[in-house]
């Protein structure tokens, strides 16, 4: 294998958004091949590549050691699965490479890790694809905003469920919005918009959300009350609020159902509770 570099990876990571790793599992990056070589890596049989590239230039802390042996080491390695190819360029998804990185090699790929591997926390995984399986299809509004949307992946997902509502996603990095429209573009989602923003200032006028949805990012604030009024500005009189969070896993006190119930209502919410596995789906209508 050689060892020079055969392309450059082009997407939005940067140091500060990688600190969100698992984001970049759902996410799209641009393969730019140098010379004309892409028709030789490419096999129509696979389904997914192992790509060699250059490893992170920075370390995580001790408490994600696993992550500093995985991706920051003398070289990285990711699985990626393959979204298209047009010209000298592959689009792939799950690539954990910063934007600029050189790529040396890239080989089909047959096998999946095992379900017993500890990276990237996968009961976390598990939960989320099990709750929001279960609860996706029933999203609808002609304006729907998901609080914290991450890489995009949930909020391209209720686009192309709702093609002529428009759907908006915000984080707080201007790098994971970058990559947002990256990748609502590569895979041509024309009614999804991304902005920076927070959950305290919402980029929106008052009422003019017909749905708010906030999946696993309600506990991690400081500030649940205050969020939970910013959101009650933007939504439409009778708009939804859908929140998903796992019970027992808090950055802080810990939060029962009870709780969350109480936080709802005191915002001046109606709102019924379903238990998911170890999530609380919160279906909070403004009354």
């Amino acid at each position: 294998m050689s060892f020079n570099p055969i392309g450059t990876v082009l997407n939005h990571a940067d140091e500060e958004s990688l600190q969100i790793l698992t984001l970049w599992k759902d996410s799209i990056s641009e393969i730019k091949f140098y010379n004309n070589i892409l028709d030789s890596k490419l096999d129509n049989r696979y389904t997914h590549y192992i790509v060699v590239h250059d490893s992170f230039n920075f370390q995580f802390s001790e408490k994600q050691e696993e992550w500093n042996l995985r991706f920051t080491g003398n070289i990285g390695v990711s699985v990626v699965e393959f979204l298209k190819s047009e010209d000298n360029s592959l689009y792939v998804k799950g690539m954990f490479a910063e934007n600029g990185s050189n790529v040396y090699e890239i080989l089909p790929y047959t096998s999946f890790d095992s379900l017993k591997a500890t990276y990237p926390h996968p009961e976390m995984k598990e939960l989320r694809m099990n709750v929001l399986g279960k609860i996706l299809p029933g999203i609808d509004g002609k304006s729907i905003l998901d609080i914290g949307c991450g890489v995009g992946s949930i909020t391209l997902d209720i686009a192309q469920r709702n093609p002529e509502s428009r759907v908006y996603g915000i984080e707080i990095l201007d790098s994971l919005i970058n990559q947002c429209k990256m990748n609502a573009q590569v895979q041509d989602v024309p009614n999804a918009d991304f902005k920076t923003g927070d959950i305290y200032e919402l980029p929106f006028d008052n009422e003019s959300m017909d749905t708010v949805t906030c999946f696993f990012m309600l506990h991690h604030i400081d500030d649940i009350p205050s969020g939970l009024q910013e959101i009650k500005r933007v939504l439409n009189k009778g708009g939804n609020l859908i929140a998903v969070d796992p019970l027992g896993h808090h950055h802080g006190p810990k939060i029962t159902e009870t709780d969350w119930k109480n936080y709802f209502e005191q915002a001046g919410f109606s709102v019924d509770t379903k238990k998911i596995d170890n999530a609380l789906v919160s279906y909070a209508t403004l009354t």
